[in-house]
């Protein structure tokens, strides 16, 4: 297992193939046009997740040898999201295959070993934390928490850099809590996952020269899933459950309040309007760039907080 090549080949596989993909993109007119809640003024290309996709997985096939049951499971569940959110972003599809479509790819996930198998409980016992096995809770509630980050990363990626930013510091993280816990699988592979977020930002950085597209961004919320399950959610620490709520808690929040808000409103959940986080921010006067480093400060902020609760 050579740890330290991993996030090498992530970042400049991804360097090497975001020109490349951006050039098909354009010539097949796979674009982002302007106008409505879109804050880019001219025709962009949106299958940067192509290059996301390949650059990680390529990295973690070379990178962790031999693969175990989880990690296999977690590419089968990503490569079938990837086709789905590639059709998506070339026809656009209704809520509901795209919904089934991210259920579908949880439930593979969860029989390949990425499960939620208990909860730390505050209640002690002989001195101890207990800790709570959900039992036939398990499948429901790892599918939930799959299904919800997949959708809360694509709903942060409304602005220039703001989904692979947030995301890649998150995966931060979630590496060294990995490397420090001694898994190696998990702290490998979110290495890789923010090594091939900051390639992608040099192209992806305001003023934006590619979109991830749903592909780039379902592939991020459906990777940090899985892996914060095989991860953290694995500790029978108290913390286990706080740190990854706290590392991708910009996305959670903003997924919780614009749904509250939109039900309060009266209207469906996946309403499509500027309601998000970033558009509030945007707003108040905040430019792009302003909103998208607010929010990558407020998202190191509550990864410190996790990363000293982890070691405390």
């Amino acid at each position: 297992m050579l740890t330290w090549v991993a996030p090498i080949i992530a970042f400049l596989a991804t360097v090497i193939l975001v020109p490349v993909v951006r050039r098909v993109a354009v010539r097949l007119g796979v674009m982002a046009q302007p106008g409505g809640r879109h804050t880019h003024g001219q025709p962009t290309p949106v299958w940067g997740g192509i290059a996301l996709f390949v650059a990680v997985w390529v990295a973690l096939g070379l990178g962790l040898r031999p693969w175990d049951e989880s990690l296999r499971g977690v590419l089968i569940g990503s490569a079938i999201l990837f086709a789905l959110c590639l059709t998506d972003d070339a026809l656009g599809l209704p809520v509901l295959p795209r919904l089934v479509g991210q259920i579908l790819v949880a439930l593979i996930a969860w029989v390949h070993g990425v499960q939620i198998l208990g909860i730390t409980s505050l209640a002690v016992w002989e001195g101890h934390l207990g800790y709570l096995h959900v039992g036939w809770l398990s499948a429901p509630l790892t599918v939930l928490w799959i299904v919800f980050m997949v959708n809360a990363v694509n709903w942060i990626d409304g602005l220039d850099g703001l989904a692979a930013g947030v995301i890649g510091i998150a995966s931060v993280t979630l590496s060294v809590m990995g490397f420090s816990s001694g898994n190696l699988l998990v702290g490998t592979a979110t290495a890789a996952l923010a090594a091939s977020c900051a390639g992608f930002l040099l192209y992806n950085f305001n003023p934006a020269r590619i979109f991830m597209g749903d592909s780039g961004a379902m592939f991020l919320g459906y990777m940090v899933a899985c892996l914060s399950v095989l991860g953290v959610f694995k500790s029978t620490a108290l913390v286990a459950v706080v740190v990854p709520l706290l590392a991708l808690g910009v996305p959670i929040y903003d997924t919780v309040s614009t749904m509250l808000g939109r039900l309060w409103r009266g209207q469906p959940v996946y309403y499509a309007d500027r309601s998000h986080f970033h558009h509030r921010l945007l707003d108040r006067g905040l430019s792009v760039r302003q909103t998208v480093l607010v929010i990558y400060g407020l998202t190191a902020a509550l990864c410190l907080v996790a990363l000293g609760l982890w070691w405390w």
